[in-house]
């Protein structure tokens, strides 16, 4: 058999998924980069991604939509059908192009051509992209803009390997009610060349963008924002509504990716919290504040803890926004220990909103809790394993009463729910 070159392999991915335009090998990296664009009107028929195996972003795009909500009812079935019965998990109208944070990294190939694209860790590569059917479609616009601007203006993604170029990754955050766009350009080093020409450039092409950040990261990690962010053009920030009440979103915020699903989700899990004009609340790992800003019309008070230091600004910052700062605190600090503090001091909450990261709730959050013993608790969960694990402490002293999984991140394999809790009668 003849050995294949470069260009046989190219062909023979072009013809297998005939979309895929380059494949360019390299050296300096050891690691294929796959460069595709797709035509507009073939993409929008099917949504077909000719990268998925490559990219392992949509974990289920081998399946239709109804199939996908098939498979994560069985999985949270599986993992929480023995604390009650699971609803039918609330789909999206429309499950595509939901995300409004997209970050792409950008590098060379050996050509000198510019590709933007999925970081994949585990082989340090990357999976170039002009559109991926999750994104927002003009976050993903904008990022190809930024490609093309480098290009005009000579200057070059960095370069793990020499250590040479400037840009690292962007990052897009679009708030998708308010249709404001935040752009944060991470380069290896503060020299920035050509900075206020390219923003200018940058923003003349993209009028939509309200605001553009800079950050340096000098970690070799390649997704992380450094230290500090000079804001280069507007406020640094932008701001979006959600179940009527306006969030800022600044580069480090922690705003949920789904702005659709999470409006349904933060609706239900209020609704089924059952709130009094007369409770006092814990918004537990309360993020940037949405959850107790949203269910503050409903109840006396709102008490707030967060560990995330910028988060816990931003939540300062939202409840001003909103007209709400003699109604809400919010505290720094870890949310286990702010707890047992609180339950020391024999401080009651009628109700607890707990929404901790996939690896769940600590030890100490939930002996805590369970010294305070809240009437009422709802559980926001994105992984029901840990979920379900802390579910097995929660349910000796509550009565679960409603389990309601959502398809927030449609064609992957997670699953956001909402669990409902009521202090068992003594």
């Amino acid at each position: 058999m003849p050995a294949w070159g470069i260009e046989d392999f190219a062909k023979l991915w072009y013809n297998y998924f005939n979309r895929i335009s380059t494949i360019k090998f390299d050296l300096r990296l050891s690691k294929i980069l796959l460069f595709h664009s797709i035509e507009s009107e073939d993409y929008m028929k099917n949504k077909t991604c000719p990268v998925a195996k490559k990219c392992s972003g949509c974990q289920l795009s081998n399946l239709n939509y109804a199939q996908q909500l098939e498979y994560k009812q069985k999985d949270a079935e599986k993992l929480l059908g023995g604390f009650g019965k699971v609803n039918p998990i609330i789909p999206m109208e429309n499950p595509y192009n939901y995300r409004n944070k997209v970050q792409a990294v950008f590098r060379s190939d050996r050509n000198g051509r510019i590709i933007s694209g999925v970081f994949q860790s585990a082989r340090n590569g990357i999976v170039g992209v002009d559109r991926c059917f999750l994104n927002d479609e003009k976050a993903d616009e904008i990022i190809v803009g930024i490609r093309e601007l480098l290009r005009s203006f000579k200057i070059y993604p960095y370069d793990i390997g020499t250590g040479r170029g400037f840009l690292r990754h962007v990052l897009v955050r679009v708030g998708k009610k308010s249709g404001e766009i935040l752009v944060t350009l991470v380069g290896a080093s503060h020299m920035f060349p050509k900075k206020r020409d390219f923003v200018s450039a940058l923003v003349k092409k993209f009028p939509e963008i309200t605001t553009v950040t800079f950050s340096v990261n000098t970690n070799p990690e390649m997704l992380l924002l450094g230290d500090n962010d000079e804001v280069l053009f507007g406020n640094g920030y932008i701001v979006d509504e959600l179940c009527g009440k306006k969030f800022r979103i600044s580069p480090r915020s922690f705003y949920q990716i789904n702005s659709v699903q999470t409006e349904k989700l933060y609706n239900y899990a209020i609704k089924a919290a059952n709130l009094r004009k007369t409770d006092n609340i814990l918004d537990a790992y309360s993020g940037v504040g949405t959850i107790g800003i949203i269910a503050s019309d409903y109840v006396k008070s709102v008490q707030g803890v967060e560990y995330n230091a910028a988060a816990v600004r931003d939540a300062v910052k939202n409840c001003a926004e909103n007209g709400l700062t003699r109604k809400i605190a919010f505290n720094k600090a870890d949310a286990g220990d702010f707890l047992r503090e609180k339950a020391k001091n024999g401080t009651f909450y009628d109700v607890v909103f707990m929404d901790p990261a996939r690896a769940g709730a600590d030890r100490k959050f939930l002996n805590s809790l369970l010294k305070i013993q809240p009437a009422r608790i709802v559980y926001i969960s994105c992984n029901p394993a840990t979920l379900s694990r802390d579910l097995k402490t929660l349910a000796k002293y509550y009565d679960i009463t409603d389990i309601q999984p959502f398809d927030m991140f449609p064609h992957t394999r997670h699953v956001e729910c909402v669990v409902s809790m009521s202090r068992k009668a003594e």
